[in-house]
């Protein structure tokens, strides 16, 4: 570790939009002249969709908002449950030897976010015993969980139903179990939630893309810091966003459902309890994707869930792999975008880094990384794929260099 703190930031930027730019400026409000580095979601995202723009174009994005160095989150990390996401995250800041702290936004800032994460790691005999209550009844994991911390610690379960004190508290999880020494900030979210779809004067994402898929771009636009604007333009002149119910993604998903044997599918990652008759009886009947999801969500499987279900079955994602993954982590460090300081700071991990660092698709040594890397390819080929795109275009992608003159309030390139 380094005497000037250096900052980790986890983000999904689907797309940037004035939200994330609040969080990077606070963040470099509080750390003035400090590097920050951000993990980024790969082409597919945690809520188990293909990403809105593909993970170059975001890397530009981070770094034109401020950030100095843009770290890969491979898509089996990326497109999974919230505490696989963040571990994976956690564990590739960490594994830079580099990140002494790291920022996250919060609905709600406060000290529950320690008690919530201690119940949840030692996890006492009232709480085991409400949430096996809450699991017989048929509530999702995450539903149920919310619950028992609720029964144990009145108050818990309000100030999980925000989606950022959840990833927070995710993260929290991690870096406490590990045992690591980086010190979290939370800051304050500001404008719509996560999910919501109405537009504020600082929407969430999923407003962005919700009236980007209904042709109300200027309106989505709004949403936007004005480099973001520019790269999702160009983009959409390329031809390069995917929008939700991309009829390429039910044509191939439908295919892979119906051609696949119950037991082959059974056998895919995060699959359980006879999901895979299910996929089966609904993709034969239903006429497009938000048709079938309708169809298959439940109380215990909620639209998120089934979203990764499918994108696991494409990708090839077993069982197997996905416990491996679990237990084994990042096997590397891939590098998407740098600015003159993030480029000081690779070259200092060339001794600080507990992990590889790579920065172009390259052959690992051992079985696992070369699997890892084998469902990475896949997915960037998926991802070209719903764009009519070369699906071998990302093996020309090379690492995001800019050279402008960083924000104010950003390290300076001497660092």
């Amino acid at each position: 570790m380094y005497d000037t703190p250096i900052i980790g930031i986890v983000a999904e930027y689907n797309p940037l939009h004035k939200g994330h730019k609040h969080h990077l400026e606070s963040t470099k409000e509080l750390f003035p002249n400090c590097p920050i580095v951000v993990v980024l979601s790969a082409n597919f995202v945690q809520r188990g969709e293909p990403a809105f723009l593909d993970k170059w174009s975001r890397a530009e994005a981070a770094l034109k908002a401020g950030a100095d160095l843009v770290l890969d989150l491979p898509t089996p990390f990326s497109c999974h449950q919230a505490q696989v996401f963040a571990s994976a995250a956690v564990d590739i800041l960490w594994g830079t030897g580099l990140v002494t702290h790291m920022s996250f936004g919060m609905e709600d800032p406060s000290d529950l976010l320690e008690k919530a994460g201690s119940i949840l790691i030692q996890e006492p005999p009232a709480f085991k015993h409400s949430l096996k209550k809450w699991l017989n009844q048929g509530f999702s994991f995450v539903e149920a969980r919310t619950r028992a911390l609720d029964e144990v610690e009145p108050g818990l379960g309000g100030f999980l139903k925000g989606s950022n004190n959840l990833l927070a508290l995710a993260y929290k999880i991690r870096i406490m179990s590990r045992g690591l020494p980086i010190k979290t900030v939370a800051i304050r979210r500001i404008g719509a939630g996560y999910n919501e779809k109405d537009f504020y004067d600082i929407p969430s994402a999923t407003a962005v893309r919700s009236l980007w898929a209904s042709d109300k771009k200027e309106r989505a636009l709004e949403g936007l810091p004005d480099f973001s604007r520019e790269i999702l333009e160009r983009e959409e002149k390329l031809g390069r966003v995917v929008l939700r119910g991309n009829p390429t993604w039910w044509d191939l998903l439908r295919w892979k459902i119906l051609s696949s044997s119950r037991e082959e599918i059974s056998l895919s990652a995060e699959m359980s309890e006879g999901l895979e008759n299910s996929l089966k009886k609904w993709a034969a009947k239903a006429l497009s994707y938000d048709e079938f999801l309708d169809m298959m969500v439940s109380r215990r499987y909620p639209r998120s869930r089934i979203q990764r279900l499918c994108c696991h079955l494409l990708l090839g994602y077993n069982h197997w792999f996905n416990r491996a993954a679990q237990r084994l982590g990042p096997s590397w460090i891939g590098v998407l975008g740098m600015s003159p300081v993030g480029n000081s700071l690779l070259r200092r991990m060339r001794e600080s880094a507990r992990l590889p660092v790579i920065s172009r698709f390259t052959s690992p040594r051992d079985q696992y990384s070369r699997e890892l890397l084998k469902i990475e390819e896949r997915a960037c080929r998926l991802w070209e794929m719903l764009v009519k795109g070369d699906v071998d275009y990302f093996r020309s992608r090379r690492v995001i260099r800019t050279f402008e003159s960083p924000p104010a309030g950003s390290s300076p390139s001497s660092f």
